[in-house]
């Protein structure tokens, strides 16, 4: 009899290791989604920020239908900063009709995203979970 309970101890304690050991990997991997919306939800309001600002036509304060003015300060011009708490973006390309849109997360680098934008359209996002996005 006392075989039998302690065998029944030692697979309880096995069931359970293996319990906790899947729900920290359940954990990390929702942590890692919860990383990579937070990036596209940013990428998408410095989208919406810059197709505004290129539908100004304040020669001071607005693209007059041109991306192209958001390849150098790009962020200070939309009024949005470079680096949140969680990642750090940069606009990667701004020609008249098409801008690049690029984060990287700073908790786990290998995460990062980019989205595309063609005239007034945003086009497509598209996600990296293996260091296939870097922000310099």
């Amino acid at each position: 009899m006392g075989q039998q309970q302690l065998l029944l101890l030692v697979m309880g304690v096995i069931v359970a290791s293996v319990a906790v050991v899947a729900g920290i990997v359940a954990f990390q991997e929702k942590m890692r989604q919860s990383e990579m919306e937070n990036i596209i939800s940013r990428n998408l309001e410095i989208a919406t920020s810059a197709v505004f600002w290129k539908s100004k036509m304040d020669p001071y304060n607005g693209g007059n239908a041109s991306y192209a003015g958001l390849s150098t300060d790009g962020f200070t011009k939309i009024y949005m900063a470079a680096e949140t708490h969680h990642a750090k973006f940069e606009i990667t390309s701004a020609t008249a009709s098409r801008l690049i849109i690029s984060g990287n997360s700073f908790r786990y680098p290998d995460i990062g995203a980019r989205t595309f934008i063609t005239n007034f359209t945003i086009d497509s996002t598209n996600v990296s979970f293996d260091s296939g996005i870097i922000v310099p």
